[in-house]
């Protein structure tokens, strides 16, 4: 059977990532890969009828070479080299510093040596980034906690040591990305704002929607928010953004806004909430699937989306192989694209008897396909089954926009007056506070959720299950 080049084309992204995979636990000297290259090339010119074959084959040996190639050398250059020693060492903030209630966190990358160092400190002194610092300390390497795989998560940033409470002497300011520092600037400014023209928790939940800035929200209402299954729309990344981005387009469909200009106006948002945010990979991640899901709307020819889908993810993971596996918040992103392009469209057949105002039935169908496609990577990540996420969720996320909306007219009026901000501020609270007390609500059960431990193989047959079913209605 002759397959077409898009065919060809999904699949040999298909092997690579699968290599990718699978050089997680496949470590492999060149010289094995130089013996496969040479094997290859003789087979797939004497056995022409299998060429494809051998193609993947290799696409997928590929993959396992890349990861592995990209895979740090510890050695006396490496900072790591060094764990389980005291050492001093000179080195440059280069992310924004994670506060906490009483602690903040710096990944700072050393000046002399490969690789970063995750230090926990003190809340006080606060440092920036771009700060260049002389720190002192015992370095560790991470290890996992329970069954949370800490060390495989931090590996996913390059990090390989970690610093608990070092001394610090903060020798320079400045030494950052100058476009960097301007965006983590700004979003401070807007972290300002915010809290000058709405009250806690509304205005700390403002945040997390509109900037990804989470930090103060208070741990039980986070705890209520896990029970109740939303946390993704406090999250950035391609769950929220992705459901986000389907629940403006219905609306602007029920307003008669033309389509190709809520395209233009959405893909704006983006660049703009990328912008605000930091630009962090997982943002930039997010906004991608985002970009997916406008173009699947629009264009509607699934061969060409599951090329794009596949091509996206394939090129995220050759700039960082270790978020393929170790990063659930890509897993994540990927798996709700894949529910609101392929699963949203069978769903719909069977909502017929929701109405079609306000986009009712096409937001229904694309909040159930997200959850629907992400359940097994949930159970099998965080082992929590939220009983009552679905009602919630359709409850939740049609009030998400608006407040999102709102919330952006807040810190526009802020800049122009503090009045100003806190009139249109107290609009964003209200509906703050209708999300507040649905999760509050509902996480008082005591059956809203209950644990649920599977392992990667139930995974991946769960995953199997529902890739059968959507060929099948795919068929009928």
């Amino acid at each position: 059977m002759v397959l077409p080049k898009s065919k060809k084309f999904f699949y040999g992204c298909l092997a690579f990532l699968s290599g990718i995979a699978l050089g997680e636990v496949v470590h492999w000297p060149l010289y094995v890969f130089l013996i496969i290259l040479f094997v290859f090339v003789d087979l797939s010119f004497f056995l022409k009828r299998w060429r494809l074959w051998w193609v993947l084959f290799f696409i997928f040996v590929l993959g396992i070479f890349w990861n592995n190639l990209l895979m740090p050398k510890i050695d006396e250059f490496h900072i790591s080299f060094y764990n389980d020693q005291e050492i001093t060492f000179q080195a440059v903030n280069v992310a924004e510093p994670d506060s906490r209630l009483d602690h903040q966190k710096l990944t700072v990358k050393p000046t002399d040596y490969k690789g970063k160092v995750l230090l926990k400190m003190f809340l006080y002194p606060e440092y920036e980034y771009g700060d260049l610092l002389e720190v002192k300390c015992r370095l560790v390497a991470p290890e996992p906690i329970e069954e949370f795989k800490y060390d495989r998560y931090l590996a996913r940033y390059g990090i390989y040591s970690v610093c608990y409470y070092p001394r610090v002497r903060l020798l320079e300011k400045g030494r950052g990305n100058k476009l960097m520092s301007g965006v983590l600037k700004l979003k401070k400014s807007v972290e300002t704002k915010i809290n000058q023209t709405v009250s806690e928790p509304q205005a700390s939940l403002t945040a997390g929607i509109l900037i990804g800035s989470r930090q103060g929200i208070p741990k039980g209402l986070l705890e209520k928010f896990n029970i109740t299954g939303i946390t993704h729309i406090i999250a950035i990344s391609g769950f929220n953004i992705t459901i986000i981005v389907v629940l403006l387009m219905n609306l602007s469909k029920h307003f008669y806004i033309d389509r190709k200009k809520m395209i233009w106006i959405i893909g704006g948002c983006l660049l703009l909430f990328v912008f605000l945010t930091g630009a962090s990979a997982s943002v930039v991640r997010a906004a991608i699937m985002g970009m997916i899901v406008i173009f699947a709307k629009h264009i509607g020819r699934l061969t060409k989306v599951s090329n794009l889908l596949i091509l996206s993810a394939a090129i995220m993971v050759v700039v960082n192989p270790k978020i393929l596996v170790w990063d659930a918040g890509f897993q994540l992103s990927f798996f709700a694209t894949i529910g609101l392009v392929y699963l949203s469209p069978i769903l719909e057949k069977y909502f017929t008897w929701l109405p079609t105002k306000l986009a009712i039935r096409e937001n229904t169908t694309s909040t159930l396909s997200s959850i629907i496609f992400t359940l097994p990577m949930i159970l099998f990540s965080f082992h929590r089954l939220s009983l009552v996420a679905p009602l919630v969720n359709l409850l939740v996320l049609p009030i998400i926009p608006l407040a999102m909306l709102l919330g952006f007219l807040q810190i526009v009026a802020a800049y122009l007056s503090s009045f100003l901000g806190q009139m249109v501020g107290w609009f964003t609270w209200l509906s703050l506070s209708y999300v507040i007390k649905m999760v509050e609500l509902f996480s008082s059960f005591s059956w809203a959720s209950i644990e649920i431990r599977i392992n990667w193989q139930i995974m991946v047959i769960l995953y199997i299950l529902l890739i059968v079913v959507l060929k099948r209605e795919k068929a009928e």
